[in-house]
């Protein structure tokens, strides 16, 4: 495929409108947004691979990517969630591995999963088209120890269920250029069913994400990147948000988004180096409970080895 002219890219003006109406679209088709989803990241634009494994390998060199989230701040048994990522290039950058650990814990709820994916890669002359494979293992449980009860012998405290191990599978596409990408990834697409019980630990929703970007530069090295993210799940659960960032001198990005129906956000990320990034973001929630917390805050460390080029850090 290589040397094929993409000539079918959309300019840079409509890749910006197209991104958004798309994203925009997909918002006033859905109608309910109600549940804490496996994951859930403000920075997810800092490192794409956290949300789409056929991203794998896009960096040029190995990349280490590091979160802890805390959400809805000084509420009792509000989410917390810590991840650790790794993705590299194979086979001259015809393919990519990755690795991904997320730790989450809502409440008496805990939730683990680790996965493993691989990506192959489709090069054209200006663009690059990826198809990304994931599998592993989620393990959910409850502690009863921590749940405070008005009656200690209550039935449901006694029937709680055990600690279960699910096996998962997701797919992946990935589209970019130097300044435009695309892509959807269908979690749990086993959709486990290894209890008869509807509300089992055990049970696997599909879900499916999409994102899509473009990246403007304008004058002395600075850029703008707009962003939108949809997600959507069983029984029509949603959940989508529209960003825009800055770039500094390819050192300093900072900006802020709207996740619909749910917060406000603004956060920032700081190149050290060409391999060393730190991001911070804080959100606020614009319905009735941010009565009831301070907020959620995020932080993301980036580490990448660096390439034969000598520089590793890609705008996505």
């Amino acid at each position: 495929m290589k040397g094929i002219p993409v000539t079918y890219l959309l300019s840079g003006a409509k890749r910006v409108v197209y991104c958004f109406v798309t994203t925009g679209s997909l918002c006033v088709l859905s109608f309910n947004l109600d549940a804490q989803q496996e994951w859930g990241y403000t920075q997810y634009l800092f490192n794409l691979y956290d949300i789409n494994s056929a991203y794998a390998g896009n960096h040029g060199a190995g990349s280490f990517g590091v979160r802890y989230r805390s959400q809805w701040i000084g509420m009792v048994g509000a989410p917390e969630t810590q991840y650790i990522s790794f993705h590299s290039p194979l086979a001259g950058e015809k393919a990519g591995l990755g690795v991904k650990v997320l730790n989450e814990n809502i409440g008496a709820r805990s939730l683990t999963s680790a996965k493993v994916s691989g990506a192959y890669k489709v090069r054209f002359n200006q663009a690059t088209l990826s198809f990304g494979l994931a599998g592993g293992i989620i393990r959910q449980g409850v502690d009863a120890t921590s749940i405070k009860a008005f009656d200690q012998n209550d039935v449901q405290l006694q029937n709680l269920p055990a600690q279960t191990l699910t096996p998962t599978i997701d797919a992946s596409v990935f589209f970019n250029t130097n300044r435009f990408y695309a892509g959807i990834e269908s979690g749990n697409i086993n959709r486990s069913k290894t209890s008869a019980t509807e509300h089992s630990l055990s049970r696997l929703y599909y879900s499916v994400t999409t994102v899509c970007g473009y990246i403007h530069p304008l004058k002395h090295g600075s850029k703008v990147q707009l962003s939108g993210l949809m997600r959507l799940t069983e029984n029509n659960l949603w959940q989508a948000e529209l960003n825009a960032l800055y770039l500094v001198k390819s050192r300093l990005w900072f900006g802020g988004g709207y996740r619909f129906d749910s917060n406000a956000q603004v956060m920032a990320c700081v190149s050290f180096s060409e391999q060393l990034r730190i991001g911070l973001s804080y959100d606020v929630s614009t319905t009735a409970i941010r009565k009831l917390n301070d907020g959620s805050a995020e932080v993301f460390l980036g580490f990448n080895f660096k390439n034969k080029s000598g520089k590793s850090i890609r705008y996505f």
